[in-house]
């Protein structure tokens, strides 16, 4: 709840996220239980319509928020690239990769980098809460990421380790909270789920936050239009 409520006042705001990626030290760190080798700041969101988002609710937990998609494009939210091993357009990356790394142009290197932050395994081992989740087919996701544009100063990807300094980790994501956060408007709000209790306390809980926050900014019409959209995970899992 306090997430949601979050994300309502002060917008979808990038965080590092450890990724595995197709590298090959990734690809031995997840054989061997490690952590992956880097992480990126991002917001990820996944293209899914009410009638398949139970397995996904499962996965990441019944509270949500459902957008319209053209809010998204406008923030410069996209489609994440699905690869795998076997692809044909790894090799040209990876070789366009490595020249970029032991060449002089710094700025054909940030641009892979960016790419890279937006590519994603179709399926294989996922990072989450510290542990290696085998087998995980990413694709089924349909995500869309949203990689902030960084300055230049600051790192894309920050190493594992770096990523553990959590004092660093901190300074990096107050930039982010402050430069790149993605705010919502009433009008692009086409539902808010939370999961379901018999007392609806949390449904009302949601209802009154949404009535005074959205009532303040921006009118009492858009706050009852927003409060309107608040539905129960069970609504979802039993009756679609």
């Amino acid at each position: 709840m306090d997430a949601i409520k979050g994300i309502l006042n002060f917008g979808f705001i990038p965080h590092y996220c450890p990724e595995y990626s197709l590298e090959q030290e990734d690809i031995e760190a997840a054989f061997a239980h490690r952590h992956p080798i880097a992480a990126a700041p991002m917001v990820c969101f996944c293209d899914l319509p009410l009638s398949l988002i139970r397995k996904h609710l499962k996965e990441y937990g019944d509270f949500g928020i459902g957008l319209e998609k053209k809010w998204g494009i406008q923030n410069g939210v996209a489609p994440v690239i699905y690869t795998h091993s076997k692809a044909k357009t790894r090799p040209p990356v990876s070789r366009l990769t490595s020249r970029a790394r032991t060449g002089s142009d710094r700025a054909a290197l940030r641009d892979l980098e960016f790419l890279a932050a937006y590519t994603k395994p179709f399926e294989g081992p996922a990072w989450r809460n510290g542990h290696v989740q085998k087998k995980v087919r990413f694709y089924d996701e349909r995500e869309w990421r949203y990689v902030p544009v960084f300055r230049r100063s600051d790192p894309l990807f920050l190493n594992f380790n770096a990523y553990e300094d959590v004092l660093r980790r901190a300074e990096l994501h107050k930039v982010l909270k402050k430069e790149h956060s993605l705010t919502i408007t009433p009008d692009v709000v086409q539902y808010l789920i939370v999961p379901y209790d018999e007392d609806e306390k949390n449904v009302l809980e949601l209802h009154d936050y949404v009535m005074s926050l959205y009532g303040r900014r921006f009118g009492h019409k858009d706050a009852v239009l927003v409060g309107t959209t608040i539905m129960t995970d069970d609504c979802i899992k039993e009756d679609i």
